[in-house]
């Protein structure tokens, strides 16, 4: 059912988006002479990136085989994975169609904005509000084409996988090739994208401001086509492959969390609530789709108004009804029958997430539009020449990082507290999950405004070059004024976006990879085997502190057996305390409040502890706990003196081992 929310909701996005196109499309293409500019737009933006994804594909296919290669022969799979062969097939397929959903989304927005500027540049001879909306809407084909691609591409995999049979919790680590396919499609489109348009842009700027003192975008500059191809190569294909990889990312990193947050909570999540609880990213990045379509809809300008209030709207509209989404989504997916608080601190991380969001579009408002103090200084910096430009222009440039980085800090500190204090184990990293879905929910209405700004100002070179009255030209600077903020705005969106997407998919990683291999092989060697314990066995909790400190003060580390419900109860004594004894902890005393069982705190797993499970004792271990005592044994006893002579003996294995 979840899954065919997902997918259902994806093409629903596509099929709107596809209907705006239409729109779009009917709209009137201006004069002859307008026409013609167009058309060389067209042709230059087009060759550009036949060029650049023949390259992609090629490299693509390339890189996939040398990943198959390299899963199938050369990596070790670990315990409970799938055989290599199948890893390595699915790996790879998921890396090729991430590239090739990528590529779909980078050229059906390419297309639709290349035609947009005409159109735009056309209404704007009758009204600046329906020029607002035929630019909007345009770029809003390449915002829900990229968002919806990203979404519909993870749900597809796992709905194809999860109908071969494969363990739900083992799909995501099945498919990150996909996030990486689309890696890969963003280091080319944004490194060869954002070189192109800048060095046209500065090119067009030299030959024609200061060598020939002509005008902006003046027509006997042929310059100026190049630099308006760049604006569409760079900050529509370059940063929509860009926020592409940063959702399929995203997605797939959460889910892989995810499934870890069921595996460190057994018995509390039912299977159905564990399918839930992975799919949660991708219902969540569904309902944002909704919100963005909605805010795209509703904005509107009167002919009098700044356009960047009216975008304004619709972006709170945006993410006022993607908080709604997350709340609801979190009560019905996130709400467990032993944990009725959790959903709600999820909840909070999502709404952080959005807060975040919108902090950063009124941070870098504040720092890129003309009303406001920090262009407004650059501006009266340069009536004194270029040197005091280049200074005033760099300390703005060195100011304007601090917000954003006390952002993103605040954020993730939030939101991990947020969710550890949920009720469940392991969900500090969870609660940092949900906070850059929250983020990101806002993404296709964000990649909406960037590629209005190209439109926009391929609409004014159009009326200029043209030759248009020079009251369209001032309706059409207004906007190009507003897109050169937006396409600044999304630049810090998708950094912070960015960072914490890398933050989530880190703490995947760290997730999958809690136990030190050094640790890992003293374990195997013994008959410890590293995979999460089910239901039936009981665990070890290795490597984390509690720093409540014993009677002497020294620290203890909390390294003994943890019963999970059901499981059979282990003595401390044959492979947890010689590790503690190895590493010159000592402790005997029984943890208070855990009811005599040794059971270590909940947190720890949060805390990098690594969950093992334990074989049974050797058969000469057993019987030596008193009756009624806690696990650990006593420390002036006989067995307590047999243990020490023991761990003499073996002390040089462990040592050189």
């Amino acid at each position: 059912m979840l899954i065919a929310l997902v997918l259902g909701l994806s093409v629903l996005a596509l099929a709107v988006a596809w209907s705006l196109r239409g729109f779009v499309l009917r709209q009137d293409n201006g004069t002859p002479e307008m026409r013609k500019i167009s058309d060389a737009i067209q042709e230059g933006a087009e060759a550009f990136l036949r060029r650049q994804y023949r390259t992609i594909g090629l490299l693509s296919i390339a890189l996939g085989v040398l990943i198959y290669v390299l899963y199938a022969f050369f990596r070790k799979p670990h315990s409970g994975e799938p055989a290599a062969t199948t890893l390595a097939l699915t790996t790879t397929l998921s890396f090729l169609f991430g590239a090739f959903c990528s590529g779909v989304a980078g050229l059906v927005g390419m297309y639709v904005a290349v035609r947009s500027n005409i159109r735009t540049a056309s209404a704007a001879r009758s009204s600046l509000n329906k020029a607002l909306q035929i630019a909007l809407r345009g770029g809003a084909v390449s915002g829900l084409f990229v968002v919806a691609m990203s979404l519909f591409g993870v749900g597809l995999l796992y709905s194809v996988l999860d109908a071969l049979h494969f363990e739900p919790t083992k799909i995501p680590l099945m498919i990150v090739g996909y996030g990486f396919g689309a890696s890969f499609v963003a280091l080319f489109a944004q490194l060869g994208g954002g070189i192109y348009t800048k060095a046209a842009d500065v090119g067009a700027d030299l030959v024609g401001k200061v060598e020939a003192g002509i005008p902006e975008d003046d027509p006997r500059n042929p310059a100026v086509i190049a630099d308006l191809v760049g604006d569409n190569v760079g900050d529509c294909a370059g940063r929509g492959a860009d926020l592409f990889e940063s959702t399929a990312a995203e997605n797939i990193g959460a889910m892989i969390l995810g499934s870890g947050l069921a595996l460190a909570n057994p018995g509390v999540f039912s299977p159905t609530q564990v399918v839930g609880l992975m799919l949660f990213p991708l219902v969540a990045r569904a309902f944002g789709l909704i919100a963005s379509i909605i805010g795209v809809l509703v904005v509107k300008a009167r002919e009098d108004e700044d356009p960047m209030h009216a975008l304004n709207r619709g972006y709170m509209w945006t993410a006022v009804l993607a908080a709604f989404g997350f709340v609801g989504g979190t009560y019905w997916l996130l709400n467990p029958a032993g944990h009725p608080a959790a959903w709600w601190h999820f909840a909070l991380c999502g709404v952080i997430g959005i807060a975040t969001s919108i902090a950063f579009v009124y941070i870098t408002q504040y720092y890129t539009e003309y009303r406001y103090r920090p262009v407004k200084s650059i501006a009266a910096a340069s009536v004194t020449g270029p040197a005091t430009n280049i200074i005033a222009g760099f300390a703005v440039a060195l100011e304007c990082t601090a917000l954003p980085t006390f952002t993103i800090s605040v954020a993730i500190i939030a939101s991990y507290h947020l969710g550890a204090s949920s009720g469940l184990a392991h969900s500090g990293l969870f609660g940092t999950a949900v906070a850059t879905m929250g983020m990101l929910g806002t993404a296709a209405y964000i990649l909406a405004m960037d590629t209005f700004g190209p439109i926009t100002d391929n609409a004014g070179g159009i009326i200029e070059m043209s030759h248009q009255p020079e009251a369209i030209r001032k309706r059409t600077d207004r906007l190009d004024a507003v897109g050169n903020t937006t396409k600044a705005l999304t630049k810090g969106y998708a950094i912070g976006s960015a960072a914490l997407a890398a933050f989530l998919l880190f703490s995947a990683y760290l997730d999958e990879v809690a136990l030190p291999a050094r640790c890992r092989r003293h374990l195997e060697a013994r008959g410890v085997r590293g995979r999460p314990a089910g239901r039936d066995a009981g665990v070890l909790v290795l490597g984390a502190r509690d720093r409540r400190g014993d009677e002497g003060g020294r620290e203890r580390d909390q390294g003994g057996p943890a019963p999970v419900p059901g499981g059979p109860r282990h003595p401390q004594g044959d492979i947890a305390s010689r590790l503690r004894h190895r590493r010159g902890y000592r402790d005997h005393r029984r943890p208070q409040g855990d009811g005599g069982t040794g059971a270590a705190r909940g947190g720890d797993a949060d805390r990098g502890g690594a969950v093992l499970q334990a074989v049974p004792p050797r058969r000469r271990d057993r019987g030596r706990v008193p009756h009624g005592r806690d696990d650990r044994w006593d420390p002036h006893g006989v067995a307590a003196q047999q243990r020490r002579r023991r761990m003499g003996q073996r002390q040089k294995v462990h040592r050189d081992g």
